[in-house]
């Protein structure tokens, strides 16, 4: 019997003692490199983590079509606010 949890769900955890800057750079790290099957999670972990520090993510997000989108784009933090960076 296995106690494992979901590689998302752990990386959640995890991602808490991260400070938003690392954060931020992690973010920029997974955007620009490869990182396989597990990027998803990785990814959607980290949007978790930076959303639930009150950090607006609303420069990255768009709604078309009744479907949300968060754009895969590298940022900078300004004023509590994600930024793509062009």
């Amino acid at each position: 019997m296995s106690n494992t949890k979901p590689l998302q769900q752990h990386l959640l955890e995890q991602f808490t003692h991260y400070s938003t800057h690392e954060l931020v750079v992690l973010n920029n790290d997974l955007v620009k490199s490869n990182w396989g099957t597990s990027k998803t999670a990785f990814r959607t972990a980290l949007i978790n983590a930076l959303s639930s520090r009150g950090i607006d993510l609303s420069a990255i997000i768009s709604t078309e079509d009744g479907f949300t989108q968060i754009h895969q784009v590298a940022v900078k933090l300004h004023e509590n606010k994600l930024i793509p960076i062009c």
